[in-house]
């Protein structure tokens, strides 16, 4: 027919007809197709993906597949016709032949490094699914800490493939040149390789893990992530905070679930006036509300110091580690509540006026 014969940019109405339905049936196909290819790899690969399921494989490695094939379908597709003399066009001693094709090898190098990167998911999977026993908290954040760092470097070499094929540059020199730039930025960035090599250091030597409880630097709560570069700790006020691993590392560090108690300590403040048999009646009532608490495993109740201005009682007790936080702190309060009560009914003097009463907790490591 002539009317398809017509030219405009140089090609033809049947060119551009051509390339407009291969796209299309690409696109209506893409999901058959890489269904299809997905089915083979998993039957391929069956005794790898042993224990994985299917469905997840699909969801995980279908979309890089799909994305693949219709970039690929386009760009042949596209190749087939003439570049247009009227976008023929020069930046810098760059033609804009040269920039599409750029941009070209660009796209089909990210399509590549998002399927590798889909290929990373599946072998995460893959090794969690063949582990014999269930992984730690410490065995799985390590797991996804070289998942992450794995994928930097896919992603690096993945902007070095376009600088080398799409730019055109001479990798060689260029590394050359990246090394001495390279010496800079790592002084530059310092804090952050310190911070990198610390989250090393966490992994390997395990100072705490996953889903531990912990103190640092005033901060106290449980361990939700470990990155490179941080460890992310949900509070008791549930806030989420971010703490530079460096200072995980160099910080003295309290790791509550190591523990095997909780120690508690109160102290009791009395009017330095108290007689003896006032001291040895606190004393001894302090004693026997702690002994009427199932929770307390063992208790020390003693005078610490007699001042000019008041007597200090200090009293000190562990409980199980399965108690939460909120449970110690509510049996504190019990505990305090009840030895205020034991000096209501013993008329026992409390500090004079100018005296604050002192009625303080702290909860360290048992041994």
């Amino acid at each position: 027919m002539p009317f398809l014969q017509q030219i405009y940019l140089d090609n033809t109405i049947e060119s551009y007809i051509g390339v407009a339905i291969t796209i299309l049936i690409a696109l209506l196909l893409k999901r058959m197709i890489s269904k299809y290819l997905t089915a083979i790899i998993f039957r391929l690969g069956k005794t790898q993906w042993r224990g994985m399921d299917k469905r997840e494989f699909d969801q995980i490695i279908i979309n890089p597949l799909e994305r693949i094939f219709l970039i690929i379908v386009i760009i042949f597709s596209l190749d087939r016709l003439n570049f247009p003399a009227a976008l023929v066009f020069t930046i810098h001693k760059v033609t804009s032949r040269e920039i599409v094709d750029a941009i070209t090898s660009a796209i089909i190098i990210i399509a590549i490094v998002s399927l590798i990167l889909r290929f990373m998911d599946i072998l995460v999977q893959v090794i969690k699914h063949k582990s014999a026993k269930p992984q730690s908290p410490s065995e799985h954040q390590l797991l996804f800490f070289f998942k992450d760092f794995i994928r930097v470097v896919i992603i690096i070499f993945g902007l070095v493939f376009i600088l080398k094929f799409s730019l055109h540059l001479d990798i060689g020199n260029l590394l050359t040149g990246l090394s001495i730039v390279g010496a800079a930025m790592a002084l530059a960035a310092r804090e952050s390789l310190e911070n990198l090599i610390a989250s090393f250091i966490i992994f390997f030597d395990k100072p705490f893990e996953t889903g531990d409880t912990v103190k640092v630097n005033n901060i106290n709560g449980t361990v939700e992530r470990i990155g490179l570069r941080s460890t992310r700790i949900r509070t008791v006020d549930k806030s989420l905070v971010t703490v530079p691993n460096k200072q995980m590392v160099d910080s003295i560090l309290d790791n509550w679930s190591s523990r095997n108690l909780i120690r508690s300590e109160i102290k009791t403040v009395l009017s330095a006036q108290s007689t003896s048999v006032e001291l040895q009646q606190a004393i001894g009532g302090i004693k026997e509300i702690l002994s009427g608490k199932k929770e307390v495993v063992s208790h020390t109740v003693f005078l610490q110091e007699i001042g000019n201005d008041n007597a200090l009682i200090s009293s000190v007790y562990f409980t199980p580690l399965k108690l939460s936080a909120d449970e110690v702190n509510e049996l504190k309060q019990d505990i305090n509540l009840q030895i205020r009560k034991m000096q209501e009914a013993q008329n026992i003097k409390p500090p004079t006026s100018r005296n604050v009463i002192l009625v303080e907790g702290t909860q360290k490591a048992g041994i």
